[in-house]
């Protein structure tokens, strides 16, 4: 676990321009610098890096964040790893008990000793014949193989003595790492006479090895490198470090079954294409790929065996994917597979099976038909209660609300049932949407014919509704883009806000307790209190991606730090009247059923309503004359 107070250093010394630079060729436009967008294809350039909120946003695309979102999301990494990096890149060592530090050191060793074994491998590979003859026999080019660092382990049982030499082959680390087998007091390598597949992780960094037999017939095909304590092939995809820019630019992530679609996929032009290690893809898989990419698409062969993983893929992908991101699945026609595809039609063959591939919705609900009936289709009650079971458990994992509801609604088509009936069963709720009705004729006449209804009505929160929403929603957007008003309006929302009604109230206290948190730290200045820098400590928080959504906008918006503050103060006042008028109604509604009231109360609530219906007047002709100046002396 990395200290927060040393976060809050890395974070207050960082310089967003400085990072994404060095990546992007930034040029200075006005407040912003700007660049070709990174994560798609574009000729004019809209990707801005605003250096005063430490925040970006491609007005093309649509990505936005903070330094650390976006080494996540350019090269793939983790928090700790992105922190770890911005660390690096300001000569400062991350602080770690004893225990990590160990566990760290011995990864460098680690990986040391594998990415020497992989050069080892890359240059043999060209002085054997045969294994050359092989690669171009399957079509592999030279460039291919030196992309992908192909490479050959030597026939003998003890290679890998070449390069570790003497007692360096006896060193336990070579046993860790997977090369090395120790067994009845004797060592050998554990790959002998195989094509190698270096594996990366995102930084790049060999960790582990795929190893592909040159002999028809010889069992097994693939030997991979076994679990240690650098490699865990359930959180890793073979060729995502290669794959990584190719991803940002083409905006999708293909995922097919083994090392050889990958390499071919990628000299097909399918420069996007990672592939699992011999594992089911799992939820790690998916939110690596997902944090590169909001377009997933799933290849998988068309037999029993690729139906199989389709499934697994799906179950993984609905515990993790949210209502803005897109999964897809592609399966292949019989005895197919990318490589066959692409080698007998050609690229464009393969495109097409990508346009033409099963929205995650429709595939949820063919393959739980196809599960349960055979293909036959749901014929009986018995099979449609099936396939309402098979669905339970999948929809209860998933956190996306609003394609939950689509999905209930697709399989509720198949099962001939009330969505609402379905969701049920299965256990989930289903969003409430409020409907439109036209208001109900009148039976009687004069201004109590309701009166009995008015005195029914449940009672909800003074400040809920569409126009407290529209409310709240905008005076987050100022706080979290002009982050040093939460300081200064820090009563207003103690006042207002700490018994939230809302999930907008609960994101402005959530964002006011980090800001007087961090305000209260030894040596702050208010300068470090940026957009970038909150955000940066909501990494992870599930109104992160709600409040990194109000910033983007803001980009557009472009409220200066002024007009930001008349909001503000507007918003809390119409917040007040709120307040007031419901004070107000509930007397009146009471003096209307003959109970005395405090005549002296009343007219100080209405006092004071004429007093905020003045200031909110006030304050908005001030902005207007702010914004009429402003642009009269541009």
């Amino acid at each position: 676990m990395i200290p927060e107070s040393f976060i809050e250093e890395v974070l207050s010394r960082t310089d967003i321009v400085q990072v994404i630079g060095r990546y992007v060729k930034l040029q200075h436009k006005g407040s912003n610098w700007m660049a070709c967008c990174p994560f798609h294809k574009e000729k004019t350039p809209s990707f801005a890096v605003n250096p005063s909120k430490q925040f970006f946003k491609c007005f093309g695309c649509g990505e936005h964040g903070t330094a650390i979102t976006f080494l996540m999301k350019f090269k793939g990494l983790s928090f700790p790893e992105a922190i770890k990096e911005l660390a690096d890149d300001l000569g400062m060592e991350v602080p770690e008990d004893r225990q990590a530090k160990v566990r760290q050191a011995r990864a460098k060793t680690l990986t040391d000793y594998l990415a020497q074994a992989a050069d080892f491998y890359h240059q043999n590979l060209f002085h054997d014949l045969h294994a050359i003859e092989y690669l171009k026999g399957r079509g592999i080019t030279e460039e291919t193989v030196n992309k992908f660092q192909l490479g050959l382990s030597p026939d003998g049982w003890q290679g890998l003595q070449e390069i570790f030499k003497d007692k360096a082959y006896d060193d336990p680390k070579l046993e860790e790492s997977g090369l090395v087998i120790a067994k009845d007091g004797h060592r050998y390598d554990r790959f002998r006479s195989r094509v190698m597949y270096p594996i990366r992780n995102p930084r790049g960094q060999v960790i582990g090895f795929g190893a592909r037999t040159m002999v028809a017939g010889e069992e097994p095909k693939y030997l991979n490198s076994p679990e240690t304590p650098v490699y865990h092939k359930s959180q890793e995809l073979y060729g995502l470090f290669e794959a990584r820019e190719a991803i940002h630019k083409k905006g999708r992530a293909i995922v097919c079954e083994g090392y050889m679609d990958v390499i071919q996929m990628s000299q097909a032009g399918f420069l996007e294409t990672v592939a699992a290690l011999g594992t089911s893809i799992t939820p790690e898989h998916v939110k690596k790929l997902f944090q590169l990419s909001d377009h997933v698409y799933f290849s998988f062969d068309g037999d029993a065996a690729g139906f199989k993983a389709a499934r697994r893929a799906m179950e993984s992908t609905l515990s993790i994917i949210t209502d803005t991101q897109t999964a897809h699945f592609v399966l292949l026609p019989q005895d197919e597979d990318p490589d066959s595809l692409i080698k007998s039609q050609g690229p464009e063959a393969f495109e097409a099976q990508l346009r033409g591939a099963y929205p995650l919705s429709k595939f949820f609900v063919m393959d739980i038909v196809r599960e349960v009936s055979q293909g036959r289709g749901l014929r009986t009650a018995e099979d449609r209660a099936r396939a309402i079971a098979v669905a339970k458990p999948l929809l209860q994992r998933m956190s996306a609300q609003a394609l939950r509801q689509l999905l209930v609604q697709e399989l509720s088509s198949a099962v001939r049932m009330d969505p609402g009936e379905l969701a049920a069963l299965c256990g989930v709720t289903l969003l409430e949407v409020p409907q439109t009705a036209k208001p109900a004729q009148s039976q009687g006449y004069g201004r109590d014919t309701r009166q009995g209804e008015r005195y029914r009505r449940p009672v909800r929160p003074v400040t809920t509704g569409p126009l407290f929403t529209n409310i709240k929603r905008r005076l987050l957007q100022c706080f979290v883009t002009h982050p040093a008003w939460l300081l200064k309006y820090s009563d207003q929302i103690e006042y207002e806000m700490l018994d939230t009604v809302d999930e907008w109230e609960e994101a402005i206290v959530r964002l006011w307790h980090l800001a007087q948190d961090h305000s209260k730290g030894e040596g702050f200045e208010q300068s470090q209190l940026t957009t970038g820098y909150l955000l940066s400590f909501m990494q992870g928080d599930p109104l992160y991606e709600r409040v990194a959504e109000l910033v983007s906008q803001e980009e557009v918006l472009q409220t200066p730090p002024e007009v930001a503050e008349y909001e503000i103060k507007c918003a809390f006042l119409k917040l007040e009247k709120a307040q007031l008028d419901a004070k107000i109604s509930e007397i009146l509604a009471l003096e209307e059923q003959g109970e005395m009231v405090e005549t002296g109360y009343l007219e100080r609530l209405f006092r004071r309503r004429q007093d905020i219906h003045r200031s909110l007047v006030d304050e908005s002709t001030q902005a207007v004359d702010f914004v009429l100046s402003n642009r009269l002396n541009s």
